[in-house]
C-alpha cells in the first residue's frame, strides 16, 4: 500500500520541480546585467495638483523632481526636489517619460542640458553628467 502512495506523488513531485526550475531560469534571466543612464534624480509628470502643491505658475509644465540622490550628478549642479525639468536636451518636455528618453539619448554623448525652473519662477541652464547604472550581476553560487 505504501508503495503505491509514494508513486502517485512522483508525478507531483516532478511538476513542482519542473515548477520551480522555470520559476529560476526566469528570475536568473531578469538580473542579467542592465545598464540604464541616470543623473540621480527621481521624477514624476507635473500635473495640475502637483502644481498646486508646489506653488508653481500654470505655464509650468514638465516633471517634477521628488527625490535627489546624494551625491549624484544632478545634487552637484544644485538640483533640489521641487525643481521641474522644462528641457531636456534643449527641447521642451511636457512629461517624466519625456525627460527620460532624453537622458537614455544623451547617455552616447554623457551628459545632458537641462532647463530647471523652481518654486520661485527662476529658471537655469544646467549640463548634467549621465552616469551608467551599476549592473547588477548574480550572487556567488
Amino acid at each position: 500500500m505504501r508503495d503505491r502512495s509514494v508513486r502517485s506523488r512522483r508525478p507531483v513531485a516532478r511538476a513542482i520541480a519542473a515548477f520551480l526550475a522555470v520559476v529560476v531560469l526566469v528570475f536568473a534571466g531578469s538580473v542579467q546585467a542592465q545598464e540604464s543612464p541616470r543623473i540621480g534624480v527621481k521624477i514624476r509628470t507635473l500635473t495640475a495638483e502637483l502644481r498646486k502643491q508646489h506653488q508653481l505658475a500654470e505655464d509650468v509644465k514638465g516633471a517634477l523632481v521628488t527625490a535627489v540622490t546624494a551625491g549624484s550628478p544632478a545634487q552637484e549642479k544644485g538640483i533640489v526636489i521641487g525643481d521641474v525639468i522644462v528641457e531636456a536636451g534643449g527641447k521642451p518636455v511636457a512629461n517624466a517619460q519625456q525627460v527620460a528618453k532624453s537622458i537614455e539619448a544623451a547617455s552616447a554623448t554623457g551628459s545632458i542640458s537641462l532647463k530647471v525652473a523652481n518654486s520661485k519662477g527662476e529658471r537655469r541652464d544646467l549640463v548634467v553628467l549621465v552616469l551608467k547604472k551599476t549592473p547588477i550581476l548574480p550572487g556567488p553560487k
